[in-house]
């Protein structure tokens, strides 16, 4: 019924907004490739990451029942999308009490993982924060399909993982190089290798609970 309902497919260059604060939304997004991320700024034009999307992802499903964001969603490499008319939406939600209880869970989960985030802005440090972020990404991408001997595509920067963290470039620059030389994972041209998950996730006190999957804990964790 989804896929029935596609309006457009289509590829969109890294650092392009998906969405932005204030404007109507007269479209829902649909994130088949690639990552995307919600921003806030501050006065100055300073960034903070509140989420990152990733393939399977409605990315502006909040604007259904608002017809607007507040904040702005913006793609990190390149992506393709499927977008759809809102009204469209509205009419699955009607027609298909199932799917609507999906499109809510899937805002939960958004709501659930804005919650993970703030705990481990507060509580967490640097190093903590860093990691529990790999593994999230690791079990969320794993969910479908997207990690294969351990390893998955990861176009984030050293300033994007730094503004989803809330740490400077220099300090994370820091962080990865300590947790690399401690074996718990590799970098190689954009692509993450876990070498130890079950190591980062001590480090980064992560459990997979709060997102809400019965395959949220990959059975095949290195």
């Amino acid at each position: 019924m989804i896929e029935s309902k596609i309006a457009n497919v289509i590829e969109v260059p890294a650092r392009e907004p998906l969405a932005c604060r204030g404007e109507e939304v007269v479209k829902s997004t649909l994130l088949l490739e690639g990552f995307a991320c919600r921003y806030k700024n501050d006065q100055t034009g300073a960034r903070q990451a509140v989420g990152i999307h990733v393939p399977g992802d409605f990315v502006d499903l909040h604007a259904l029942p608002l017809k607007q964001l507040d904040h702005d969603i913006v793609t990190i490499g390149e992506v393709k999308v499927a977008t759809f008319d809102r009204q469209d939406l509205t009419d699955i939600t009607q027609k298909s009490p199932r799917l609507a209880n999906a499109f809510w869970f899937s805002t939960l989960l958004d709501a659930a993982i804005h919650r993970k985030w703030i705990f481990s802005h507060g509580r967490h440090r640097a190093e903590a924060r860093i990691a529990n972020f790999l593994c999230e990404i690791y079990v969320r991408l794993d969910m479908v399909g997207l990690v294969t001997d351990n390893a998955f595509h990861f176009p984030l920067t050293q300033p994007d993982i730094g503004e989803v963290t809330g740490l400077t470039g220099v300090h994370v620059n820091r962080v990865l190089r300590w947790l690399r030389n401690r074996g718990l994972f590799v970098v190689d041209k954009r692509r993450i290798q876990i070498l130890d998950y079950d190591g980062l996730a001590r480090l980064g006190e992560f459990d997979p609970d709060y997102l809400f999957h019965s395959f949220a804990r990959p059975e095949h964790a290195p």
